[in-house]
């Protein structure tokens, strides 16, 4: 395994405010401010990154599983972190080093699965480290590689298929899409297969294997599924209804662009940005900003992830993965 160099510097958290700005009982507000549950009376809760851990290499992508938290690398590592003490404790190998860097990192119940150039993905299994080659022809630039209906699916350059892969890393399913698609969102019953130079997003059942609907639009680069679809519209994000596709609201200040990204679960929703805020808390029912992070030393652009107790972010340009507490 290659050796991992770095250094964590800990800063202290607003998490005093967070939990008094938080604590208002029974009508969701805050009883000495009457302000929203999760905001000042003066606005949105301003919070600190925690946890930076500054490595050479250019983290990116971010997946939770197996008890630790994963970061994939241009230069072709793998890092897991410890979900509950950020520490670095296990670096895996993709076997991948080359220029121009791959994009693309997932992972199904067994095992995380990376790019490993243009000819293939590879499947790592996470305890033994032990990495298996998967001949396919994965688009370059699809950072996420989706898992939902029981198959780990990739869009296929050359075809504009979405294409399933089983747990023996065998082709299990095919779905033409019939354009240019560059990355996917999704959840355990649905995918979004996002496709900018067309301004659409197109639904697909993984279970029947089919498309199932779409919508238009502006230059999609980026989106997560929590309750509903967030995805970038060009310098903002709509919400959309993943059965009726209806947009529920645009917002118009907020939205991941093209290398920033949106995480989303069924009740909050962070922006990871480029150049702006660096993360953006949203409240997906009142459609409020309820927390922000300013991080003006990390202009690049990254991934973020919510997990149970903290929000963990990158800035690949600038060698960062840090945190903040929910």
């Amino acid at each position: 395994m290659a050796a991992v160099t770095g250094s964590v510097r800990r800063t202290v958290l607003a998490a005093v405010a967070l939990v008094a700005a938080t604590a208002g009982c029974g009508d969701g507000s805050d009883r000495s401010t009457g302000a929203p549950a999760g905001t000042t009376a003066t606005g949105p809760l301003a919070l600190e990154l925690a946890d930076v851990f500054e490595t050479a290499g250019n983290p990116e992508w971010l997946v939770a599983g197996f008890d630790r938290v994963w970061v994939h690398k241009d230069d072709g590592a793998v890092l897991g972190l410890d979900a509950d003490t950020g520490e670095v404790v296990q670096t895996l190998d993709t076997g991948h080093h080359e220029l121009p860097a791959c994009q693309g990192f997932g992972r199904d119940d067994t095992a995380l699965w990376s790019c490993a150039g243009t000819d293939a993905l590879v499947r790592i299994d996470p305890e033994t480290a032990a990495v298996t080659r998967v001949p396919v022809a994965k688009r370059s630039d699809q950072g996420r590689l989706a898992f939902a209906g029981g198959l780990l699916w990739y869009l296929e350059t050359g075809t504009n298929d979405l294409v399933g892969l089983d747990d023996q890393a065998a082709e299990a399913a095919r779905v033409p899409l019939g354009e240019v698609c560059t990355d996917l969102a999704y959840d355990d019953d649905v995918i979004f297969a996002l496709c900018p130079s067309t301004h659409h997003v197109l639904r697909v059942d993984p279970v029947g294997r089919e498309l199932t609907g779409s919508i238009d639009v502006g230059n999609p680069r980026n989106a997560a599924v929590g309750a509903d679809l967030f995805v970038g519209d060009g310098g903002g994000m709509l919400q959309v209804d993943t059965e009726s596709l209806e947009v529920l609201h645009r917002y118009d200040d907020v939205g991941p662009g093209q290398v920033g990204n949106v995480d989303a679960s069924a009740d909050e929703v962070w922006v990871r940005e480029q150049d702006g805020t660096f993360l953006t808390r949203i409240d997906p029912e009142t459609h409020e900003v309820v927390a922000t992070v300013e991080a003006p030393d990390y202009p690049s652009g990254g991934d973020v992830l919510i997990t149970d107790d903290w929000i963990w972010v990158t800035a690949s340009d600038d060698n960062l993965v840090a945190r903040v507490a929910r």
